[in-house]
């Protein structure tokens, strides 16, 4: 009996434990939504942009941050609207990753329902890790397209309030740590849009 007992005192003191760090979770992205929000509202009103509105929106935030920074010329290339790409881009690897699962999934039910044919069986599993194999390099690519998409705009966006190390910190530590970018966009959305 005083087993049971200790042992659902651990389970609680566990679930506990765990709806005390979603709660924390939760604060700090609250907290995140909102300075960014701010932030990028200001920042867009400072430099004309009529839809500011668009900072407190979920998808809508990524499309004014794109627009806020402009057009992205990299190699000799453009990139003339990079807030519909930073909309779009985890919308297209999530899609293409979702299509790559389904279709493990059903190679694997395949092999399960043919599982008497040994022949058959070697060449599925050989394609549901192959394809557990792209989804895995998918998502990596796509995290790596994301996240230096975004750096790309925000190198534009703060260059306009800061430079030189203190420019290249904000945008490697924008793209590492949470609630940073955040921080940072609170922080320069009073200061003028010009070089310190």
């Amino acid at each position: 009996m005083g087993k049971v007992v200790m042992v659902r005192m651990a389970n609680m003191l566990f679930l506990l434990f765990y709806v005390m760090c979603l709660c924390v979770c939760a604060f700090i992205k609250i907290i995140e939504y909102i300075l960014y929000g701010i932030g990028l509202h200001s920042m867009a009103r400072e430099a004309g942009i009529t839809s500011g509105w668009m900072a407190f929106v979920p998808f809508a935030r990524k499309y004014l941050q794109g627009k806020l920074g402009g057009p992205i010329t990299l190699k000799g290339k453009t990139i003339r609207d990079p807030g519909l790409w930073m909309v779009l881009l985890p919308f297209a690897v999530g899609i293409a990753a979702g299509f790559l699962t389904g279709l493990a999934m059903a190679l694997i039910v395949a092999g399960s329902l043919i599982q008497a044919n040994a022949m058959i069986m070697i060449p599925v599993a050989g394609v549901v890790v192959l394809a557990c194999m792209v989804i895995f390099l998918l998502v990596l690519i796509g995290a790596a397209a994301k996240n230096g998409l975004r750096a790309l705009v925000n190198y534009q966006i703060l260059s306009r309030y800061c430079q030189g190390n203190v420019l290249i910190l904000h945008i490697v530590f924008s793209t590492l740590l949470p609630l940073y970018e955040a921080v940072v966009f609170f922080y320069y959305r009073h200061h003028t849009a010009e070089k310190a």
